[in-house]
């Protein structure tokens, strides 16, 4: 019969040592997850704080429509906001408030408040009323506030016909860091907060407010138009027009009369699609891109007698601009001078890329000597431009100004650009020539000398601007170029690829000969060439074939000084594509996520060195309800990310 026997002392000193790492590693464990679940309880909580705080804030700037500051010091960090509302009374009187954000970095609390403002007709002064019933300072917003930070930056400038500027707030970011005792510090970033009304950047009142009642014999503006109802002033005002529509101006004085045949007008900004003629009326662009139009009345009689108004414009029409043309140095072989051209567009369709005009005109620069005895006739009104020169010693080493614009009957829009072109001061031997930049190292281009060659020859070269004036400042460049002797007769001129990419030179190659040629003959001559290397650039532009969600997208951009190899070596693409901000809608409620794709890195240059690539959209869910709004496709050099050119496709 087997006997029971109990444990050892050894065995249970055993047993009680594995079951005590047993309880280590548990209660381990169960520390861990409470501290995880605490940690990600309090992110939760201090993320929520710290949204919230921004979403108030946020709620109180939004509907402001008088004026905002931002002052930082070392003891408090304060956004103070104006705003004037109509006090209902239908006499037309406002009232005047002023709010404040406060971030007290003594207690990291951050407050509200707000008091009343007041106008004195006597003085014509604001004031804070301290003692009004419906003020409320220092009210606690939020608490544990470790930053607080208001942007104020995305702004714009306008200027008065006597000088005076005024800089309006377009947008505000707000940003709060919060901790709420825990030291776990989140951050919320409200979205860009676009403003409903014009909110002038100024912590005066006096700026910032607009009396009914002005000086005596002084200008204000009003409007009226198909949005309008009534006449509302548009100085210090919120207003807004549509994009195509019309609206009538008035020019009044303080006593209400009507003035407009006394006044002339003008709108401020330079490039705008809007017009306003000698009655005040004002005709908003349909594709007009400024974001305000500031419009001026000014006494003929007395000019120093003017007012300024500054109006918003709004609408959901698409815009369309032509953004701008870029001459393209095609080649420049002696006297000889080929360019081409691209546009940048907007919004536009191929049908409107193709009706916009292109005009060439060449001037020389200082005058002295017609054009005509210059160049030769030439088509003005192409995309491209074939210029022969005349070589006669009176055109050596002039300068021709060449400049071509385009203009877009759709847009109304006119855009120009401009190079130079130096003839050669050596008739007999040349003219100036241009250079590429090669893919992998250099590329070279000989240059020939059409002279009898002499025994002893050799060469200089350094940067210089058009008129063969060296910049010394250039000289620590000089190690990217290289002149290759290739006879007497003749050099091979070498660029490297150190040679910086995005600015654009002039060297100038200095040939000495002396000595005696085959038959014994002294020579003893110089020959100097002035070589054009541009800079890289990348231009680019859009357009689709139809709205709907399968449709393949177009795009089309030059990449202006590179070799032609470059960009047509399929196995190693210098380019790179990508999706900046792609917009659409789904309709009545229904789910779809539709994804803008590049078709491989396939590319097909045409005659005119311009690229094109293309792309599609698939789509999860339903298509058939998908309205496309817009895609913007940003295109840059592989080597060379700072080289780049956005291309904008809007569906209509």
């Amino acid at each position: 019969m087997e006997k029971n026997r109990g444990l050892s002392l050894v065995e249970l000193l055993i047993t009680v040592a594995i079951l005590s790492i047993v309880m280590v590693i548990a209660i381990s464990f169960m520390m861990t997850g409470s501290r995880s679940f605490t940690k990600g309880n309090a992110d939760s909580t201090v993320q929520k704080e710290a949204e919230l705080t921004v979403n108030q804030i946020e709620d109180m700037i939004i509907d402001i429509n008088g004026g905002v500051s931002m002052i930082d010091d070392a003891d408090k960090t304060e956004l103070t906001m104006y705003h004037t509302e109509d006090d209902g009374s239908g006499t037309g009187a406002m009232l005047y408030s002023k709010e404040a954000v406060t971030w007290n970095k003594s207690d990291n609390n951050v407050y509200c408040s707000k008091w009343r403002v007041n106008y004195d007709d006597s003085t014509g002064a604001y004031a804070v009323d301290a003692s009004a019933t419906d003020n409320y300072v220092d009210q606690l917003l939020a608490e544990h506030v470790t930053s607080f930070d208001v942007d104020l930056s995305d702004t714009l400038t306008t200027t008065a016909l006597n000088g005076t500027t005024r800089t309006i707030v377009k947008s505000v970011l707000v940003k709060v860091g919060y901790d709420d005792g825990t030291g776990i510090v989140d951050y919320a970033t409200s979205p860009v907060i676009t403003l409903r009304n014009r909110m002038l950047l100024s912590d005066d009142p006096a700026d910032i407010f607009d009396e009914v009642t002005p000086a005596a014999d002084t200008l204000k503006l009003y409007y009226s138009g198909m949005e309008t109802a009534g006449v509302v002033p548009i100085v210090d005002r919120v207003s807004e027009v549509q994009r195509g529509a019309v609206y009538s101006i008035y020019a009044m004085i303080n006593i209400g009369s009507d003035v407009n045949d006394l006044v002339d007008w003008e709108i401020a900004e330079t490039g705008t699609l809007s017009t306003i003629d000698n009655n005040g009326i004002l005709t908003v662009g349909t594709y007009e891109a400024n974001a305000y139009l500031t419009i001026t009345a000014k006494y003929k009689s007395n000019t120093s007698k003017k007012a300024t108004g500054v109006v918003k414009v709004v609408g959901t029409t698409p815009l369309k601009s032509l953004k701008s043309v870029h001459i393209l140095t095609k080649s420049m072989p002696a006297y000889e001078a080929h360019y081409g051209s691209t546009v940048v567009t907007e919004g536009f369709r191929q049908d409107e890329v193709d009706a916009i005009t292109y005009k060439w005109t060449v001037a020389l620069m200082g005058g002295g000597r017609e054009i005509s005895s210059v160049a030769e006739d030439f088509t003005d009104n192409n995309k491209t431009l074939d210029l022969m020169i005349k070589k006669d010693p009176l055109n050596f080493g002039q300068i021709l100004v060449i400049t071509l614009t385009a203009h877009s009957d759709i847009t109304g829009e006119t855009v120009s650009d401009q190079v130079m072109y130096r003839i050669n001061d050596e008739g007999a031997v040349g003219g100036d020539s241009f250079m590429e930049r090669g893919k992998g190292g250099h590329h070279d281009t000989d240059y020939w000398f059409e002279n009898d060659w002499g025994s002893n020859h050799w060469y200089d070269y350094y940067f210089c601007d058009i008129y063969g004036n060296r910049i010394s400042e250039y000289d620590s460049l000089l190690s990217c170029i290289t002149v290759e002797d290739r006879g007497c007769t003749a050099y091979g001129l070498f660029i490297s690829n150190d040679l910086p990419v995005n600015r654009s030179y002039y060297i100038k190659v200095i040939c000495y000969c002396s000595g005696t040629d085959w038959q014994g003959l002294e020579k003893n001559w110089q020959r100097e060439f002035i070589q054009y290397i541009p800079e890289v650039r990348m231009y680019g532009k859009s357009n689709y074939e139809s709205t709907t969600v399968s449709s393949i997208f177009n795009f089309y951009y030059v990449l202006d000084g590179y070799y032609e190899v470059a960009w047509m070596n399929q196995s190693d693409p210098i380019y790179e594509y990508s999706v900046e901000e792609f917009d659409y809608e789904v309709k009545d409620g229904a789910v779809a996520v539709v994804t803008p794709q590049f078709t491989g890195n396939t590319v097909t240059l045409g005659d005119d060195c311009t690229m094109h690539s293309w792309g599609s959209f698939t789509c999860e869910g339903a298509a058939d309800k998908v309205v496309l709004k817009s895609m913007r496709i940003r295109v840059s050099m592989k080597e060379h990310p700072e080289i780049y050119t956005y291309s904008t496709v809007i569906f209509e």
